[in-house]
């Protein structure tokens, strides 16, 4: 599958916001991948409406930004993460363990299809005997090079919690708040130095002209930054790399797992979500470039990680706070058979 790597340079940090500035999203959403390419094509390409027909009509489909992790200066492929599915876990001796786990690798992958229960939706996986990067991205030992116990107290990914302080207010109160921000960095291990990056799938039908200039959006993006607190150095890529991700298809479709997050389009859409969660986005102010007094509209979408029985399509959301002001969250559907 074609996918591509957005790697970010060490230390680099990213705001993602989810509920407020005190916390942040742990993958970069498609929503916000969405919003950040549609200004590119708005501000130097052929026009925001342009990239927006292509998602509406299907053209161009993508995933959140997963997790991947690579050998620095290689050009080996990288260890890409999924987020774990939302399903019920029938081999679970350690609890803890269990929570830690917040994603697999696609040799763990394998294995969760392998036990999958398509009736139950329910799964056999065992958690005991595999190691894990930071204790939350599961893997198989064969992956990876280092000793597996090595790479527990290792991690590409983190997340940093600074005070700061609101300049722009006349309210002599609530001036000192706390923003979070993912950052990422590289470890060594046994001599060879690893770093993390986000890894988007994509799926298109476009001509070879669209497609370059849906690659030289990605690449603008990645300097320009993706985002909150750009404008202080935070959301930009040193690289942008494509890569193909080989991730086995089967005969047999039993489910499917949402790689995206997802708006339904309709009672039908619904209907298909089997296991899921869902969350809050969308209320921001629009700030200097609009009238900082309106705040986006709010819509519930469902989180990567999801089941569903079929492969459905999705929308984009309006979240504009009046009606001749087009605002648009990303809720198309990617998601990999099971």
């Amino acid at each position: 599958m074609q996918a591509i790597l957005l790697i970010p340079a060490n230390g680099s940090q990213f705001h993602l916001g989810e509920t407020g500035l005190d916390d942040s999203s742990d993958l970069l959403h498609s929503d916000t991948l969405f919003s950040a390419l549609a200004n590119v094509y708005a501000l130097a390409l052929s026009g925001a409406d342009t990239f927006i027909d292509l998602v509406k009509k299907g053209k161009l489909s993508f995933s959140s930004g997963l997790y991947a992790m690579l050998k620095k200066d290689s050009n080996e492929p990288p260890l890409l993460f999924l987020p774990k599915p939302t399903v019920t876990y029938s081999k679970v001796e350690d609890r803890k363990r269990y929570k830690n786990i917040k994603y697999f690798s696609l040799g763990v992958w394998d294995e969760f299809r392998d036990s999958f229960d398509a009736e139950k939706f329910a799964s056999g996986l065992d958690f005991s005997a595999k190691p894990a990067v930071g204790n939350e991205f599961m893997c198989l030992d064969g992956e990876l090079d280092p000793d597996p116990e090595a790479l527990r107290h290792c991690s590409f990914r983190g997340f940093m919690t600074s005070p700061k302080v609101k300049v722009h207010t006349t309210l002599p109160e609530d001036r000192l708040y706390h923003e979070t921000t993912v950052q990422f960095n590289s470890f060594a291990v046994d001599g060879q130095e690893y770093e993390g990056a986000y890894c988007v799938l994509f799926r298109h039908d476009l001509t070879d002209e669209q497609y370059r200039e849906f690659l030289a959006a990605l690449r603008i993006m990645a300097d320009e930054g993706v985002g909150g607190q750009r404008s202080s150095g935070k959301g930009q890529f040193r690289e942008v790399r494509e890569v193909t991700i080989d991730i086995p298809e089967r005969e047999a479709v039993a489910a499917y797992l949402g790689l995206s997050i997802v708006s339904p389009a309709d009672d039908r859409e619904f209907d298909a979500l089997e296991r899921y969660e869902m969350f809050v986005r969308g209320g921001g102010s629009l700030g200097w470039r609009g009238d900082s007094e309106k705040h986006r509209k709010q819509a519930r979408f469902v989180k990567e990680g999801a089941l569903l029985k079929e492969n459905i399509a999705g929308l984009l959301v309006d979240v504009s706070p009046e009606a001749d002001r087009s605002i648009l969250r990303n809720g198309r559907n990617f998601a990999i058979p099971i």
